[in-house]
């Protein structure tokens, strides 16, 4: 493959920036490097547009704890994108996607709703599910207005949550559920000895198939519930009656495959699919829109799914 010139820059900068850097000496030092690593992409990203509003607010967790969320309000926006972000659920926070959600928000006129979901190994599986699915009921009972509609959408393992929700919404008869669903190249399938090719190919492109594993063993260290439908949804039994949905896969992305195993399983359930393969893209672009021009396309084709009417 040809990876696009811009993609390859970025890599070649991630790759010097470990060069020569002492190895983690224990447990803490290896998760505290995974996230430092997660958090250094919020370099690549572009200065967000001065137009879109900040605010801030929580829901309560069926834990006793308060889930932070942050509101991006474009002027005049109308409809709700709540968003749950990348990191391997390890990593990644409201401040590592500030910057591209506020361009996504001025882009779709929508509000974009950011969600601090906790992070593992302090709260593991299913800690995060748990905490979207209640930000899910709050956000589209409390700010979604009347006559309005909402999408759910996130990248990586935030797509795997996304998709999660909605089946949970789904299955329970939520009544205003998410009319649509936005998958950023995300994880589908946690389970150990996975044979996709995409993760040979793309190896060391933004993830390797350890760090892919090291983070499964930090959220998910159970290998029987890594096949649960929430862990993996491309086991789900049963996807007919999802909201249609929006699909980014990155030919040069580890999870490509497994991103793509799902959007067939999606289209042969009926539900309605819009699949583009950004050819030459990496993973995690939406953040490097500071670098990568592609990611302006890829805002641009979710703001295109997301216009009322659009199918």
């Amino acid at each position: 493959m040809r990876i696009d010139a811009e993609a390859e820059a970025v890599l070649r900068e991630v790759e010097a920036s470990s060069k020569g850097r002492p190895a983690p000496r224990n447990a803490a030092e290896t998760l505290a490097q995974a996230r430092s690593d997660t958090a250094s992409l919020k370099r690549f990203s572009a200065a967000p547009p001065s137009s879109v509003r900040t605010e801030s607010t929580e829901t309560p967790g069926r834990g006793g704890h308060s889930i932070p969320l942050r509101l991006y309000r474009a002027p005049n926006a109308r409809h709700v994108l709540l968003w749950l972000h990348g990191g391997g659920a390890i990593a990644g926070s409201l401040d590592t996607h500030e910057a591209p959600l506020m361009a996504l928000a001025e882009r779709t006129g929508r509000v974009v709703v950011s969600v601090g979901y906790r992070l593992a190994p302090e709260a593991r599986y299913p800690a995060q599910h748990e905490d979207c699915l209640d930000a899910a009921r709050f956000v589209a009972g409390t700010l979604v207005a009347s006559g309005e509609t909402w999408a759910i959408g996130g990248d990586s393992i935030g797509g795997l949550y996304a998709t999660a929700t909605a089946r949970r919404l789904r299955d329970e008869g939520f009544a205003t559920p998410p009319e649509a669903q936005v998958l950023l190249y995300p994880n589908t399938d946690l389970r150990d000895h996975k044979t996709y090719p995409s993760l040979t190919e793309n190896e060391g492109r933004i993830m390797t198939r350890r760090s892919l594993g090291y983070e499964a063993d930090q959220s998910v260290p159970r290998h029987a519930d890594r096949l649960s439908p929430d862990a993996s949804p491309v086991l789900a039994a049963d996807l007919a009656g999802l909201p249609r949905c929006f699909l980014a896969t990155c030919e040069a992305d580890p999870l490509r495959d497994e991103g793509e195993a799902y959007g067939a399983r999606l289209r042969e359930a009926g539900v309605a699919l819009e699949h583009r393969r950004y050819d030459g893209m990496i993973h995690a672009f939406l953040q490097m829109n500071g670098r990568i021009a592609r990611a302006d396309a890829l805002m641009d084709d979710i703001a295109a799914f997301l216009r009322p009417g659009a199918t």
